[in-house]
């Protein structure tokens, strides 16, 4: 049986927001990458492997859209294949 961890004054920590974190994750990463266009499941990937993960992965989607609308990030020209899509390919992003 699994018990919530508690501060040292007896407080539970606050519940990790999917959103908040993915979408820092996601601005640092294009920063990082500055002038090198990425693909969504780079981020994706590298994001679970820091314990950033939704139920759905379809939910990277909503993330990506704001990231964008915020001015982060914008589409490259290069395209990615996606192992997760088949071997389809899509375009990539940029650091906007």
């Amino acid at each position: 049986m699994r018990t919530a961890q508690h501060d040292l004054f007896g407080a539970a920590p606050a519940p990790r927001n999917f959103d908040q974190d993915a979408l820092g994750f996601l601005i640092a990463y294009a920063r990082k990458h500055k002038g090198q266009a990425f693909s969504a499941e780079h981020v994706t990937l590298a994001a679970q492997e820091k314990g950033i993960a939704p139920d759905d992965l379809r939910a990277w989607g909503a993330v990506f859209t704001q990231a964008a609308r915020d001015g982060h990030i914008r589409r490259s020209e290069v395209l990615f294949s996606r192992s997760m899509g088949n071997g389809s390919l899509s375009p990539g992003w940029t650091a906007a």
